[in-house]
């Protein structure tokens, strides 16, 4: 059932919820989607945990402003959490919901338990100018950007994902609102994760799919409690094509976050036997 909270500048945010138990776990999409994707998620983790879907503001059926930020997400996410009343939820997000948990974790630290993202390589400083700029001057009112953008986004899938993939992706963007595309595209490319990952103190879980030129000494630089996992035989879309190992890493990432983040600080994210003295 469809819920809504509003937030301080007027704008409705649609969310559901299942589940009790905490820490409570919020999954928020990625760009140009909205609430439903984590279906398997919130069917594995609901028997223990407040389980809590959203739709970012721009998308599903959230208002739709003219124009949003990552910062206005995480803004949003943090005053969901106050009016909810929940205790340092757990923050899970795909592919640009990665850059909205880390702009609510570092914009409202005290609110926030740990997040994970899933495949969100523009959480990683210069990804997104590298991999995203040869399409940029594509992504505009005035050209053909659904195809531009369809072309992009069968480059970062797996054949192993789905072979039905290439016309799933032409049909869903053909029911896509040009300023959802628009929007998400010029907010991920504006979006600066150096600055953000370093007030990001929470433990936090990078899973990564594959995606090319993801320098992890950089995010360990700015953010030395991140742990890495990484699935086997699938991409950007894991979380649907290869659920049990997704909801694996993040059962046990939840349930040893704290622990799991000051081993990440000990040892600079790599594992090291620990001998006893002579």
């Amino acid at each position: 059932m469809t819920e809504w909270i509003t937030t301080s500048d007027g704008v409705r945010i649609a969310f559901d919820q299942v589940g009790a138990g905490d820490p409570a776990i919020i999954f928020v999409h990625g760009g140009f989607g909205g609430r439903g994707g984590f279906d398997l998620q919130e069917e594995y983790f609901s028997p223990n945990h407040r389980c809590i879907q959203v739709d970012l503001r721009g998308h599903g059926e959230s208002d739709k402003p003219e124009t949003w930020t990552m910062a206005n997400h995480g803004d949003d996410m943090g005053e969901l959490i106050r009016q909810l009343e929940l205790h340092k939820p757990v923050l899970v997000g795909q592919s640009m919901g990665g850059q909205v948990v880390i702009s609510t974790a570092a914009q409202h630290p005290d609110l926030v338990g740990a997040i994970a993202s899933l495949d969100s390589p523009s959480n990683i400083p210069g990804w997104t100018a590298r991999i995203h700029g040869p399409y940029d001057h594509l992504i505009q009112r005035d050209q053909d950007f659904r195809k531009a953008l369809e072309q992009f986004l069968s480059a970062s899938h797996l054949p192993t994902d789905n072979p039905n993939r290439a016309r799933e992706t032409s049909e869903f963007l053909a029911g896509l609102d040009d300023n959802v595309i628009l929007n998400d595209w010029h907010g991920m490319g504006d979006f600066d994760p150096a600055s953000v990952l370093a007030g990001v103190k929470c433990p936090y879980l990078y899973v990564d799919c594959g995606q090319p030129y993801v320098d992890f000494d950089v995010l360990r630089e700015l953010c030395p409690q991140v742990v890495v996992g990484r699935p086997v035989g699938a991409g950007h879309s894991a979380l649907r094509v290869v659920p049990d190992q997704i909801n694996a890493m993040l059962n046990r990432f939840i349930q040893h976050a704290d622990a799991i983040a000051a081993e990440m600080l000990r040892t600079g994210g790599v594992f090291q036997y620990t001998f006893p003295e002579d």
